[in-house]
């Protein structure tokens, strides 16, 4: 690894992040918070109702050891915020997460989100870095995150952390990770101002990551449905693809006509879809694709993510778990040695936001190197070469990896007793692949 060539990558390069941004009000799961919530009960698929609810989505999520994420309604929503305590409060939503970490790390970002209020904005590491999209009189403008329209409301989102072997009721958790009730305001649309200048976002940038489709509601108070939302941000998507290259992550929803909806109408507009290991189980099952009977999860799961992008018609699937990162894509994708240098800078980048929950400059990364790639990760990694009957070291050093054509495994860099598993995968998502965008085709003009 060269991490100053990488930060020099990074440095000032442009990259779009939509739509999703909020407030994380992050609360422990721990005996005071099971004072304060319901026994278990029935968690139906359906939104999160009740603290009974509430306390049976979490210990399911402990009992699994991976993250999941249901929206709550907006009665419950509220009761929970005047009614509950955070620990901490920080910046929330993938697109806010990923746009911060950048500004961080001296890239460009662009984001647009809803309900940008002063308490959220606030909560931004570098605001003076960030710009976001106005449909000015002359056309697109991109200015600075202070001048951007503010909204007097916020949307709040609760974060549940738990470690390997806390108790909640009767669950103990199986690993480090969270439950997300999520907030899901009738502003949250998929419809933009500057939907009109989808294109001229994309010439301004160097690629774009998209997220939040899988937050819409079933349907709105003026006539809209998450179709009709969609299909509006299916064009914007297809808009900025023109000329920049686009990462869609998937998201969790436990609504299956929503999923279907994302997968037919977002998906095929993309280069790339990014998911961890709860999305990619959910996308196999409702497209009835047979489960591998490779004995290694991470065979099973490279074959499930080749299958996938033929099922899909897309370019690229890059998944992320707690030990490594995967990826398997075409010739019309980023070259491997782009996606693996990627994937080496994201591992420094997740060690360094699990050590102390933000990444608060270039320095933070280096650092992060103290951390050495994670075993089981390495031998996972082995495992795939064996099976793809490549070479799992790389030829100018012994590091562990794959990097063929089609397909890129590195391990992650794992930090056994995170301060906060918040945000990780986001982080990981944004700057794996904008670093390999700007090491594979670095802009030529001013954007």
């Amino acid at each position: 690894m060269d991490l100053d060539a990488d930060l020099a990558a990074l440095d000032g390069y442009p990259v779009l992040c939509a739509y999703n941004a909020n407030v994380d009000a992050i609360r422990r799961v721990d005996a005071d918070l099971e004072r304060l919530l319901a026994p278990p009960t029935d968690a139906p698929d359906g939104r999160l109702d009740s603290r009974a609810e509430l306390a049976a989505a979490i210990a399911r999520t402990m009992r699994r050891g991976s993250g999941d994420e249901r929206a709550m309604t907006d009665d419950f929503a509220a009761e929970l915020e005047t009614t509950l305590d955070a620990n901490e409060q920080r910046l929330g939503g993938q697109a806010g997460i990923m746009a911060d970490v950048l500004s961080v790390l001296d890239a460009a970002p662009v984001l647009y989100t809803y309900l940008l209020s002063e308490r959220q904005r606030a909560r931004f590491s570098h605001p003076d870095r960030i710009r976001f999209p106005i449909d000015a009189d002359d056309g697109l403008d991109l200015r600075p995150l202070r001048e951007a329209p503010l909204a007097a409301k916020t949307k709040l989102n609760w974060i549940f952390e738990f470690d390997a072997g806390d108790a909640f009721f009767d669950a103990t958790a199986t690993d480090a990770s969270r439950f997300i009730a999520a907030s899901r305001p009738d502003e949250f649309d998929l419809h933009t101002p500057v939907d009109a200048h989808s294109r001229a976002l994309g010439e301004r940038v160097g690629c774009a990551v998209l997220s939040g489709f899988h937050s819409v509601n079933p349907a709105y108070d003026d006539g809209k449905t998450f179709e009709t939302c969609l299909d509006n941000a299916a064009s914007f998507v297809r808009g900025v693809g023109e000329d920049a290259r686009v990462q869609v992550e998937l998201g969790v929803t436990h609504d299956r006509e929503i999923r279907r909806a994302v997968r037919e109408r977002i998906v095929p507009e993309a280069d790339v879809v990014s998911l961890d290991g709860h999305e990619l189980n959910q996308l196999r099952d409702d497209l009835a694709l047979p489960k591998p009977d490779a004995d290694a999860a991470i065979v099973r799961r490279y074959e499930t993510l080749s299958r996938l992008c033929d099922s899909l018609a897309v370019d690229a699937l890059s998944f992320h778990a707690k030990d490594y990162f995967l990826a398997a894509f075409d010739d019309a994708y980023l070259p491997p040695a782009a996606v693996r240098r990627g994937f080496d800078f994201a591992a420094c980048v997740a060690a360094a936001k699990a050590e102390d929950g933000l990444v608060t400059g270039p320095a933070d990364i280096g650092d992060a190197t103290a951390h050495p790639p994670a075993a089981a990760g390495e031998r996972a990694v082995e495992t795939l070469a064996d099976h793809l009957g490549v070479s799992g070291e790389s030829a100018d050093s012994d590091e562990t990896a794959v990097e063929t054509e089609g397909v890129v495994a590195v391990p992650n860099r794992v930090v056994d007793r995170p301060a906060s598993t918040v945000g990780i995968g986001d982080a990981v998502s944004v700057t794996s692949f904008a670093l390999a965008n700007a090491v594979a085709d670095a802009p030529t003009r001013e954007r």
